[in-house]
């Protein structure tokens, strides 16, 4: 265990005085511009974690979504549904076994439906869909093995 916690230490040691010794980046290729060795990429990979930190910022947005709803400005809840695919999109690439249930649940579906809705302005049709997220996110949640997560 100690040995470990030593391992990890030094990668983030490592990776750290690696990035201070570098100049900043002000390109959007900030991580292939690291010219990071193979344990430096190991210890990025294992900050970006998996499908839950990809289920944050969805939490994140979902709520400035509803918010926006309420207050009838739909470019603002367009602009973060539009984020919301973003990150789960990236949350499949880091783990490819959620990646079917987010195509099923989400981006085949309910992702379009409100997109579209949201396009329309019509209060009433967007607030219709917007319910119907809950449901999809609760099936997809139950078929993950995480129920116990429940949007409301």
């Amino acid at each position: 265990m100690i040995r470990r916690t030593l391992r990890v230490f030094s990668v983030t040691l490592t990776v750290c005085a690696s990035l201070s010794a570098m100049e900043y980046s002000t390109t959007s290729n900030w991580l292939v511009d690291l010219n990071a060795t193979p344990m430096q990429m190991e210890a990025i990979q294992k900050q970006f974690r998996g499908f839950d930190t990809a289920m944050i910022e969805v939490g994140y947005r979902y709520e400035a979504i509803k918010k926006a709803v309420q207050m009838g400005n739909y470019l603002l809840a367009s602009y973060h549904w539009d984020k919301i695919k973003i990150a789960i999109d990236n949350g499949a690439i880091r783990r490819p076994a959620r990646k079917l249930s987010a195509e099923i649940f989400f981006l085949e579906k309910i992702y379009p439906q409100f997109r579209n809705a949201l396009h329309t302005n019509n209060n009433t049709k967007i607030n219709e869909v917007f319910e119907q997220i809950k449901l999809s996110c609760n099936t997809c949640h139950s078929d993950q093995k995480v129920g116990f997560i429940v949007i409301k």
